[in-house]
């Protein structure tokens, strides 16, 4: 059992105890209240929608587990379930309500969408431009630690990129300046002896030739001892509240899109014997069925079970979000967590799962930003690695992590310095925001 706070988990993880990074990551106000629930109303439609959303049989078990260990964590632990937040107030802006049937469907009882209301009302920053990250990956962008790039520009000139140091910083940093716009430049930190890739994930050719050019400069592995993904399932939720202008956030359109995009990587040729491969999936069966099922995604890799960590969401008194027995949405997500055999069996990943040998761990946080989740660094390296001698890489990153490689059409988002709070200057952030900064009351 572990309680991890979010914000503080990514900014730990961009430092290393030579190299700290003592900033704090820009959040979310803490939710107090679980969200409300729109729960089937007969028997007849709740046994409809469980069936679409979650194993019946699984989330029994994980509805058991939880409610035990909340319990026994409460006995133990009287204080905060987050630390004190930085956030930014922003207008609040009604969310619109839409019509919910008792199956879950469109049609029903009409209630708020407090999704969408708790995604604008607490927004925490200014954004970058909506197209920067795309325009950045079309020409792929990278910093490779110990290997000198040259500075690059875009294909159509309008973007040019350069590394460079701050005066007092520990932290390199990359910057971004549109000339032909005049615009302001943004800037980017780099964590100590991280490595990153900005690109579309359905062209490895660039990470590989990257991650070859490093294990000729520096005389290190080329392949990884840990590999974490969290990949963009099919959502129509998101689909529906993520059309705005000012969205980023993606989706891939079909599990079979996945399937392709994951298994065209050749991930499994940066896999060293052993290697630790975790991926975050949503509680749907066909998306379990996909990673772990005959012909999956880590049968494909060689990949056998080992461990379930379920991720749940909490408000700052330590509730569920939303009931565990909810069916309508579920408080939690997980993380299957497998190894890299060298003699792997295809019956062995079945074999594991059949025989109650998988080892189940619980996290809880307070949600942060949509999409947003703990960083598992200290975990993966303490519980699974040895902490002193390992190589990972995590790909669909949208944050980098000292020491690690990261790999994604969004691996930069989060570490623009607009996302920030620095400690020790008399501005909170070194960019212009209006917007009034919060310590929140937890």
């Amino acid at each position: 059992m572990f309680l991890i706070d979010i914000p503080g988990s990514i900014a730990s993880a961009q430092g290393t105890s030579e190299r700290p990074y003592r900033h704090l990551l820009l959040s979310t106000k803490p939710i107090e209240e679980p969200y409300p629930t729109n729960e089937p109303k007969s028997a007849a439609a709740r046994a409809k929608l469980i069936n679409n959303t979650v194993d019946a049989g699984l989330h029994e078990e994980y509805a058991l587990l939880l409610s035990d260990v909340l319990t026994k964590v409460k006995a133990a632990y009287n204080g905060p379930w987050c630390v004190s937040r930085h956030f930014v107030e922003v207008s609040a802006t009604k969310g619109k309500k839409r019509k919910l049937s008792p199956e879950g469907g469109d049609g029903g009882d009409e209630v708020k969408d407090a999704t969408k209301d708790m995604r604008l009302i607490q927004e925490p920053h200014r954004s970058l431009p909506n197209d920067l990250m795309r325009r950045l990956s079309e020409v792929p962008t990278a910093h490779i630690h110990g290997v000198d790039l040259e500075e690059t520009s875009q294909a159509d000139g309008d973007l040019h990129v350069s590394e460079h140091q701050r005066e007092g910083s520990p932290q390199d940093w990359l910057k971004v300046s549109d000339p032909r716009e005049q615009t302001a430049s943004f800037n980017f930190a780099i964590p100590a002896d991280s490595s990153f890739v900005l690109g579309s994930c359905w062209d490895p050719t660039t990470l590989h030739r990257y991650i070859r050019a490093q294990a000729q400069e520096l005389d290190v592995p080329k392949m990884f001892n840990a590999v974490l993904l969290d990949p963009p399932w099919p959502n129509s939720s998101v689909k529906r509240t993520h059309k705005t202008a000012n969205s980023t956030y993606s989706t891939v359109a079909t599990l079979q899109d996945i399937y392709e995009l994951i298994i065209g990587m050749d991930l499994d040729m940066l896999m060293a014997d052993n290697c630790v491969v975790a991926m975050w999936i949503t509680n749907k069966p066909a998306v379990r069925d996909l990673v772990l099922g005959e012909d999956g995604i880590f049968e494909c890799l060689g990949v056998e079970l080992v461990e379930e960590w379920i991720w749940l969401k909490t408000t700052l008194h330590g509730e569920p979000v939303t009931p565990i027995d909810s069916v309508w949405r579920k408080p939690y997500e997980m993380l299957l967590v497998g190894r890299k055999r060298r003699n792997y069996l295809t019956s062995a990943q079945g074999s594991a799962a059949k025989d109650g040998s998988v080892k189940k761990r619980v996290l809880m946080s307070v949600p942060d930003l949509h999409s947003r989740k703990p960083c598992l660094k200290e975990l993966i390296e303490t519980l699974l690695l040895d902490a002193n001698h390992y190589r990972a890489l995590e790909v669909f990153a949208r944050h980098l992590v000292a020491g690690w490689w990261s790999w994604g059409d969004e691996c930069l988002k989060f570490n623009w310095e607009g996302n920030w709070r620095f400690e020790g200057t008399s501005e909170e952030v070194d960019v212009e925001i209006d917007e009034k900064i919060t310590l929140a009351d937890s």
